[in-house]
């Protein structure tokens, strides 16, 4: 079915043609606020990070300490969130927060005089399948995953961590993989990218994170914007999608999430 998706979009590429508009615009939109935030279904892997915007590409953001941070997981329980005294601007929850399907969040931010919002939903993860590889013919004696495809929108990430044995010494090396349910001509049309080549004696943990519906549109704008950017059909730049109250940018999502670890003799 997506190849011949590919073919309608190469057929009305040639028949199409360009013309010039002008936008008007209306003022400048300068946010306050940057928020990478997730509430999962594991104790441990629900965190808060909050930086300053940046105003050029590459630009090393500063953190944002001192905030008042919360997030409520029904009518009337709040989750007080505190900064990492050894990593500034990372907020973990102070008791061990669980998400659960199908329940509704809310992320609380204060700093000053300012006060940030954002809601999220939480839905079932897919379970993971069995991981697949092959053989780098390129590296020899390394192997690539096979990534998987699927209609079910998710986040995939892959920590592969490799020890030598001989010298005593690891390497870590973190990939992500994304599974969208909705097409788009510049991901089919996206420049090319490496996949994860690993030796023997790794450890592959994989981790899997479900994606509602509004934060699929999120992770879909970044990509736009980043991963396939430079395509044969690339699109104007522009806003990422956000789930924060005005000032604030980035996302807060809620997602299942399903571990495993490989190991690669």
């Amino acid at each position: 079915m997506r190849k011949y998706i590919i073919y309608i979009i190469l057929i009305l590429s040639l028949f199409s043609c360009e013309e010039a508009i002008e936008w008007e615009q209306k003022g400048e939109f300068t946010p306050r606020l940057v928020v990478d935030a997730m509430i999962t279904n594991k104790a441990g892997y629900n965190y808060v990070k909050l930086t300053l915007p940046v105003s050029q590409s590459g630009e090393v953001p500063n953190i944002v300490s001192g905030a008042n941070v919360a997030v409520r997981t029904d009518e009337t329980d709040f989750v007080l969130f505190t900064e990492d005294p050894i990593n500034p601007g990372y907020y973990s929850p102070e008791s061990n927060i669980r998400g659960v399907v199908n329940q509704f969040y809310l992320l609380y931010i204060a700093k000053d005089q300012y006060e940030f919002y954002a809601t999220a939903a939480m839905i079932p993860v897919v379970p993971l399948s069995d991981i697949q590889y092959y053989e780098d013919q390129q590296n020899p004696g390394n192997y690539r995953i096979i990534f998987p495809e699927s209609n079910n929108p998710s986040m995939i990430r892959y920590i592969a961590d490799f020890t030598d044995f001989s010298t005593g010494t690891s390497q870590q090396s973190v990939f992500y993989n994304y599974n969208l349910s909705t097409v788009d001509v510049n991901e089919f049309f996206k420049p090319a990218k490496e996949s994860l080549s690993f030796p023997a004696n790794t450890r592959i943990i994989r981790m899997k994170y479900s994606l509602a519906p509004d934060h699929e549109r999120y992770i879909r704008s970044l990509l736009s914007e980043t991963e396939w950017k430079g395509g044969w059909f690339d699109v104007m730049p522009g806003n990422l999608h956000t789930n924060l109250s005005a000032g604030g940018v980035g996302y807060f999502g809620a997602s299942s999430l399903v571990i495993d670890t490989v190991f690669f003799e």
